[in-house]
């Protein structure tokens, strides 16, 4: 791990680890420690090859929840499910830490991982704005947490503890789940719920358990306003997987088309550029879970055009239970996470999803918890999103896969 080797560092993430697990009762604030920050250099690794990562990682979990869910919506968040994981990461060890990485298509945890997780992180930190939303200059955003929350008494390694808060600027807060598992997981919950706008109120809808060792936490905010608004919007017929719906469809604006192998990509901007939607419609006959890595980097490498565009309002929020589908994958569930300080498996992996597309933009956010137990202008053509279709939301810097949406019925 990265500063593992260093005296000075492990002496103040020893003692800020003392005095994280001499935190007094559940209704005192929690203690923070934030590991130290160390100095990384770049190599091999890229921001990019993070996105690339977390891109192959969620249409591997889109096929699998697709599986369990056929013909329905499917909101997931791939990037907040990989921050999460990704969080537990280097805390995993022989056997484990190759499966874990294999699932999440990381290499060997390593110094240039480290830089590149970082500098990602970072890339992701520049859309972030904290004042008000609604002001007509403010700028499109996407507010990302990613935090640590140990059992009181648990001495995570501090070279880990390091290496999450250079990669991911991760902190860690102390809870009493043993003495108080109600009072930790409203802390918990309450955090997301201000992470993320108040759009996910309740991450765990009941007590964590009193065995719980950690919870690991990613949350997410997308707020964005399109560059080219839509401009009329009318009933119109949507082909659903169950018959014919109706539905709120919207037009008017326009987005750059890229077409590949009978797949057809829109991407529509927002105003500021920093962010994007990409709506994706398959070849007729062929269902938007059929998606794979290899088309998507097809229809980006693509030569561009310009199309107008109608696409369905969209409103939906969804929770998912995800530690059937990841073990499916291959997650080690359990295994060697001797860095957090003692030894565990993985008991839950949940995320819940919320997005919202009108006329005048997005609203999007997302929320995923890993918990560890103790053992125990409208040009011409026009591209009508009218049967199911991927609506993907992403940043224009590392494209990363934000959200993730499979429509097979906007009126549901």
């Amino acid at each position: 791990m990265v500063g593992r080797t260093s005296a000075g560092r492990l002496g103040v993430a020893t003692a800020a680890v003392a005095a994280l697990t001499a935190c007094g009762s559940a209704g005192a604030p929690p203690l923070t420690h934030r590991g130290d920050v160390v100095p990384v250099q770049a190599g091999s690794f890229t921001a990019r090859d993070i996105s690339q990562a977390q891109t192959a990682f969620g249409v591997d979990l889109l096929h699998e929840v697709c599986g369990r869910t056929v013909g329905e919506n499917v909101l997931l968040s791939p990037t907040s499910a990989a921050e999460a994981l990704s969080l537990l990461y280097p805390a995993a060890g022989g056997r484990t830490a190759t499966d874990f990485g294999a699932v999440l298509h990381l290499p060997e945890w390593s110094p240039d991982l480290v830089a590149a997780v970082r500098e990602h992180t970072q890339a992701l930190d520049r859309l972030r704005y904290d004042g008000d939303p609604e002001d007509d200059d403010a700028p499109d955003s996407l507010h990302l947490s990613n935090r640590l929350w140990t059992a009181l008494g648990l001495e995570p390694d501090p070279g880990y503890l390091d290496d999450i808060a250079t990669a991911f600027d991760a902190e860690v807060q102390g809870l009493d789940f043993a003495g108080d598992p109600g009072g930790a997981t409203d802390r918990i919950n309450d955090t997301v719920s201000e992470d993320t706008h108040g759009l996910i109120e309740e991450l765990f809808g009941a007590p964590l358990g009193s065995h719980t060792v950690a919870v690991l936490t990613n949350a997410l905010h997308f707020e964005a306003r399109w560059a080219v608004p839509f401009t009329d919007t009318w009933p119109a017929p949507f082909e659903a997987p169950s018959g014919e719906v109706t539905v709120d469809m919207m037009g008017g604006a326009s987005g750059v088309t890229r077409s590949a192998d009978g797949w057809q990509a829109v991407e529509l901007p927002y105003r500021d550029g920093t962010l994007a939607a990409v709506a994706v419609l398959p070849p007729e006959g062929t269902g938007p879970c059929a998606v794979d890595v290899p088309t998507l980097a097809a229809l980006d490498a693509a030569e561009p055009g310009r199309v107008g565009v109608r696409l369905p309002r969209m409103r939906i929020e969804q929770t998912h239970e995800l530690i059937e589908p990841l073990e499916a994958l291959g997650l080690p569930v359990a295994g060697d996470y001797s860095a957090l300080g003692a030894d565990g498996f993985i008991s839950r992996v949940v995320q819940k999803t919320f997005l919202e597309v009108d006329e005048e933009g997005t609203v999007a956010a997302a929320a995923t918890g890993v918990v560890v137990d103790a053992s125990a202008g409208v040009p011409q053509p026009v591209v009508s999103f009218d049967r199911p279709f991927l609506f993907l939301l992403t940043d224009t810097e590392t494209r990363s896969p934000l959200f993730v949406t499979v429509v097979n019925d906007p009126s549901a």
